[in-house]
Order: structure tokens, then sequence, then C-alpha cells
């Protein structure tokens, strides 16, 4: 991947994601660096609380919440309260929670934010950079670049040989796992759990399966040797992009 940016004065804003989740917490890693900040990954928030006073350092937070199956004790602090007392007021939380979720967010200040956990990876990169810029903290936007390919998040179009092909926000996000993911494997369970969409395909009597939707998605981006890619698939497990030596000149 290419990587384009003008960076300012002074060190980019520290983000903490704490995310159990392998979608949240790439989400989050990918969007916040995409936005020019230097990113710490905790899988959980005793992790994260490891890091002791350093955590009043950071910029910001991105707290994901996860529903509790059992009953809360009502004298064990929350991970919000226990994120907050961490980190002090001053520092600004992105609380991402279910669309399911309700009630009050424990440790939510008025600079903080509510993120719905099922946004589209365009969606949460306007999102972030939209509170990163409120909060005052500098946003040094890269563009993802694989050679000739452009991912643009504004617009939520691809862009192939800067001619613009227009997909869905599934398809955006289905598209980007395979090219993260360039000369390696990607199960069906890793891009079911990275695109939720392709979780209820198969509920639908009509709709495509997983295996279409890729192929779809080959067909969109020119994934073939004469656009140096190739894109391999083993029906109903895994998936590989990976570059091909056979390239069409322009």
């Amino acid at each position: 991947m290419t990587v384009r940016t003008s960076l300012s004065a002074g060190r980019p804003p520290r983000v903490a994601v704490i995310a159990t989740t392998p979608r949240n917490r790439e989400y989050g890693r990918r969007a916040f660096r995409l936005m020019g900040c230097t990113v710490l990954i905790f899988v959980s928030v005793d992790e994260f609380l490891e890091i002791g006073d350093r955590a009043q350092e950071l910029a910001m937070v991105n707290l994901e919440h996860v529903p509790s199956n059992g009953q809360k004790d009502a004298n064990t602090p929350s991970i919000g309260e226990r994120v907050r007392e961490a980190v002090g007021d001053a520092v600004p939380i992105v609380h991402s929670v279910s669309m399911h979720s309700s009630g009050v967010i424990p440790g939510f200040r008025n600079n903080d934010m509510l993120l719905p956990n099922s946004l589209y990876f365009a969606q949460l990169c306007r999102t972030l950079r939209a509170f990163l810029q409120k909060n005052g903290l500098p946003v040094n936007e890269r563009q993802l670049e694989w050679d000739e390919y452009r991912f643009c998040v504004d617009s939520g179009l691809i862009f192939v040989r800067d001619k613009p092909v227009v997909v869905k926000q599934d398809e955006f996000d289905l598209a980007l796992e395979l090219f993260f993911n360039i000369d390696s494997r990607v199960s069906r369970s890793w891009l079911r759990s990275m695109v939720p969409s392709l979780q209820t395909l198969r509920k639908r009597a009509t709709a495509p399966t997983a295996d279409a939707a890729l192929t779809q998605i080959g067909e969109l981006l020119h994934l073939k040797p004469g656009y140096g890619w190739e894109l391999a698939m083993d029906p109903g497990l895994s998936c590989r992009l990976s570059h091909s030596r056979q390239v069409e000149s322009i």
C-alpha cells in the first residue's frame, strides 16, 4: 500500500482502541491510522489499565461496549467508568455501542461521542475525522492506495486507474479486506466477521453466496492478471488476492 500524507509539526495524536471483537479492533486501528494518528490496540480494559499514568497522555480513546450476558454487580465499576477514571475527564472517548444498546453510558462526558459499531468503514472514517477536528486534534489524512487502486472514503468510490467504480458500502468493505490482506489466505469466517452483510446472504432465497459476492467484486474491480492482480478462491473456504506479473499497458 502507498501512503501519502503531509504531516504537521508535532507528534501525531495518540489514540487507544479498546475492543474485544476483531471487526471493531481492526476498523478502529485502520481508521485512526488513516487520519494520521498513532494507534495503541488493547483487547480488554484490564490490558489497557496496565499502561498506568500514560493513559492520561492519550489524545482520545475508542472504547467498545459489549452487552453483558449476566447480572452486573452494582458495586463493580463498568468498563466506561474504569476507562474514564484512568484517562481523566478531559480526554474524549468514542463509545462504540451496539445498535440495540439503551440507557446511560457510564463514564460519558459532554466531549464524548456515541458511535454505532455497525458503521461501514467509509462512514466510520468520516465520523472519526469530524470528531478529531471537533476536539482540535490534527488530521493528517492519508490515502488508501495499492498500485493503481484507490479507495476514497469521502465518496465511497473505488478508483481503478483513475476511473471511478461505483460499489455498495459492503462491497467497498469486502474489497478493502482483500487489499489489506494481500498475499494472505482469508477465511470465509474472517470475511463474515469483518463484513456483517455476508452473514445474512444465505437467509434470503435469492441472495448470492459469499463466493458470488467475491466473484462480483473481482469483476467490478478487474482483479485479473491484465490489471496486475489474481483473485484465487477455494470455494466455501478461503480466498487470496495477490500480484500478477502480467499487466496490460494503460
